[in-house]
């Protein structure tokens, strides 16, 4: 009985740490955007220099994503998740002092979650490869959930307070994390008696595998030039910054029903040729309506809405395919590895590309048929990867 009990408490301990880990994994960085001016104002600068802030996190994602397997092969995936919180806690502390500590904080930011991104469907294969469906969308609600309250709620904290008090409140979060998380990682096993040693298929060198990176990583594209830009293409129309804040926290917000329903359809059908479609049809249908530029508020609601579902079905779709494409931890892992890495280095490019034509050009539009473009090219490369069921066939 007394053993029954303890794998009771260390189930709910990884499920809970499961559900934080996915609240830590945007919120630090996703919540920004809503606040960057008074930002920038603190440290007497222009807002464009702060378009960065967004950026760093994916550059990190993509140097680092592809190093992560071989550091947990050593620690363990749930202990390296631990020192990944710990460091996240560091460097989102660090903001508040100077803008070189703002920019110092944020590449920490990006390698901690850089290590959790990697991780955590790993560890959903490991320890639970009869619950993947389930343990993903819980993941991916909390990340949703999250950002979207980060999103909102991060501008009437700032104006009651100041931007400093916001991040001390996010880094209080993952603090908390931390804390709970703990339990799962003093419980986790000898890492030479897991399966963490296993060494996972050279997924550099497999078609199939390029394919969801290269669908992946475009639609990574698109997610942060509509996290970095959402806001800011709204107010350029008229929207206030409340408003524009409001519309940032409701694009997070939105994303949560089919960040839940999509990985547990996606785990009871083999063809998700139709799930692909529709994802991207909504993105795409998302980005034409902003090509009107308006002032109502109600339109960016719309706007947010049709954003969200079809971004977050298109992420969580991919974050459940690393387990349901491979065989085993091992290829899991390497996998998540490649995809993320190259992926997000693709994903970097989008506040950037988007933020400098936006620059050139004196306005949205072209910026916005831009990411249309790339929507579409994603869309297809989500078709030609989901042709085979396997990354490995048995």
């Amino acid at each position: 009985m007394t053993t029954l009990n303890q794998t009771k408490r260390q189930g709910f301990f990884l499920v809970l740490g499961i559900f934080l880990l996915g609240a830590c994994m945007r919120s630090p960085f996703t919540s920004l955007p809503s606040v960057v001016n008074e930002i920038a104002n603190s440290f007497h600068i222009p807002v464009t220099e702060l378009g960065i802030l967004t950026t760093i996190p994916l550059i990190c994602f993509g140097l680092l994503s592809s190093l992560v397997p071989g550091l947990s092969q050593r620690f363990g995936n749930e202990i390296t998740i631990a020192f990944a919180l710990a460091i996240l806690i560091l460097g989102s502390i660090l903001r508040i002092f100077s803008l070189s500590a703002l920019m110092l904080g944020t590449v920490l930011i990006g390698i901690a979650t850089t290590f959790i991104n990697v991780l955590l469907p790993a560890i959903i294969t490991e320890k639970m490869p009869d619950r993947i469906g389930p343990m993903t969308s819980l993941y991916n609600v909390s990340l949703t959930m999250f950002s979207a309250l980060g999103a909102y709620l991060i501008t009437p904290i700032t104006h009651a307070t100041s931007w400093q008090f916001g991040i001390i409140i996010l880094t209080l979060l993952v603090t908390i994390t931390l804390i709970l998380w703990l339990p799962t990682a003093k419980k986790s096993q000898p890492v030479s008696q897991t399966m963490a040693l296993e060494k996972g298929h050279n997924m550099y060198t497999n078609l199939r595998a390029w394919y969801l990176l290269l669908y992946f990583g475009l639609s990574s594209f698109v997610f942060y030039t509509t996290v970095a830009w959402l806001p800011s293409i709204a107010m350029d129309h008229g929207i206030s910054s409340n408003s524009a804040s409001l519309v940032a926290g409701l694009f997070q917000l939105f994303s949560m029903p089919t960040a839940f329903i999509v990985p547990m359809l996606a785990t009871k059908v083999k063809k998700r040729g139709k799930i692909v479609f529709v994802a991207g049809l909504l993105t795409i249908l998302g980005y034409l309506g902003l090509l009107l530029p308006t002032s109502s508020l109600a339109y960016y609601v719309l706007i947010a809405l049709l954003l969200g579902l079809g971004t977050a079905s298109t992420f969580g779709l991919i974050m459940t395919l690393f387990g349901l494409k491979t065989n085993n931890p091992a290829d899991t892992r390497s996998l998540s590895g490649m995809v993320q890495s190259l992926g997000y280095s693709l994903a970097a490019i989008g506040p950037w590309l988007t933020g400098n034509l936006k620059a050139t050009a004196g306005n949205w539009q072209v910026a916005i048929i831009v990411t249309i473009l790339i929507s579409i090219i994603f869309t297809v490369f989500g078709l030609f990867s989901e042709q085979h069921d396997q990354i490995i066939e048995k």
